[in-house]
Order: structure tokens, then sequence, then C-alpha cells
């Protein structure tokens, strides 16, 4: 797993809450209902990017907080918004499928990685950054992350509605690589992941000393109806673009 093809989007990326509609009114309120409540826990964020989310989870009174992003340009960008709001953040520059640095193994309650697990090339990376999950729990802890969808159709258009296009083949297996492109601070970014069946998923979770998995439904926000109507989001609840798991240690 490598960081290159973030490296460009670290200046742009936060404008992805404006320009993708499913994050806010979907991905954002179903992730956070699952989370829960985070008062006073301690979190780590894996692969988290430009701290989007690792602020937020910081700011509904998290304990300890931490991220681990392998792109050190976005990891740059989060500490530069960290100086310029501390919240008592720490940023590790680190691929998250090769295990934790010092200091970060059986610290934590929960860990989180939204969209990241599908940038695992093959079974070894996904196994990888499981297991890297699983380590830096203590006993008890949960695992709450988003994956892409195995199932999403070869039809390019088809999440044009949401702010993107997909470009997967009809003909797939384990490990194709796929395509996915969008606007951002007016550039066009384009991003490659990888598919991977559910299955292959759970069994990597479960390898990693996970016990219970639960696969959650998304919900659209009721400032989502208001907005686009219901019917806007019938096609991404049928075959949304990426599943949400939450793992049991």
């Amino acid at each position: 797993m490598t960081g290159t093809q973030y490296d460009k989007t670290a200046g742009v990326y936060e404008d992805s809450l404006n320009v993708l509609t499913y994050p806010a009114y979907v991905e954002e309120p179903t992730y956070t209902a699952v989370i829960g409540d985070v008062r006073g826990r301690d979190v780590l964020d894996l692969g988290s990017g430009t701290g989007i989310w690792t602020r937020r989870i910081k700011q509904a009174g998290a304990g300890r907080v931490e991220g681990v992003e392998v792109s050190a340009p976005m990891v740059d960008t989060a500490r530069d918004k960290e100086r310029e709001e501390p919240l008592g953040i720490t940023y590790h520059v680190a691929d998250v499928s090769q295990g934790l640095a010092g200091g970060l193994a059986g610290g934590f309650d929960l860990v989180t990685a939204i969209n990241v697990l599908h940038y695992s090339s093959s079974r070894d990376e996904v196994a990888g950054m499981c297991g890297t999950a699983r380590s830096a729990l203590r006993p008890g802890g949960r695992f709450v992350a988003t994956c892409a969808n195995w199932d999403m159709p070869d039809d390019t258009e088809y999440y044009r509605p949401y702010g993107l296009t997909c470009t997967v083949p009809a003909d797939r297996e384990e490990g194709t690589k796929a395509l996915v492109e969008t606007t951002m601070g007016g550039e066009h970014i384009a991003l490659n992941f990888y598919l991977w069946r559910p299955e292959t998923y759970a069994a990597a979770l479960h390898a990693a000393g996970f016990t219970t998995l639960r696969w959650h439904d998304w919900q659209v926000s009721p400032e989502g109806i208001e907005k686009h109507g219901a019917a806007h989001w019938e096609r991404f609840l049928a075959i949304p673009s990426i599943h949400l798991v939450e793992a049991y240690a």
C-alpha cells in the first residue's frame, strides 16, 4: 500500500464533504451512530487522511485520539490544522498494513478506518490492516470500518448523482483494481482501489482475532431526504458503493 495517489489530494481533500452528497447525508450519520458515544474513550483512526474524522471524534469528547496515515502530505495538512486549532491529536506517518509504531499497541478502546480497507492490493495487505486494528485494541474494544462494495455495478455512471463515478470490470476477480473519480477543490481526482468480497474481509478480521462481526445498513439523515428527496437515495441504498462493518475484539 502506498500513499502516492493521495499526496496530491491533501490540499483539497476536505472539499469531499461539499462535492459528494453521500458522506454528509448517509455516511456521516450512520458511521456516527455505529461509533456511538466516544466520550472518555481512547480512539485510533487508521488512514486518518487530513484528519476530518479524527477531529470530529476528538470534538465529540474522546480522550486520547491519534491518527495514522500513509500519505505524508495529508499528515502535514492534518498537523497544520492541529496547530491552527489545537485539540490534542497526534498524527503518525505509517502504512497501516505493516503494523503499529511503538506505544500504540493495546492502547485504544475504539479503532476506526473509514474508506481504508479497500486500498489493500493483496490479501496480505487486507490481513495486515485487520491485524493492525486488532493489535491496537484493548480487550473488549471495537473496530469500525468501511470498505468498497464488491457488488457495485459496472455502470460507471451509477453513482454520478452522489458526486462520483466508479469504473469496475464486469468480470471482476478478488483483488481487481477499480477506479473512483470525482472533483475536489475544482480539481479532477482519480484514485485506485481494490475489490474484495465481504467474506474475504470477514475471514481476515476473524483471523486477526475479532470475534463478532456486524454489517450495518446505511441510513439517510432527515436532512438528506429533505434536501434531495427520498427517491434520490434509492439507488445508493439498493447498491451502496461502500459497506460498514463493526468488529468486536
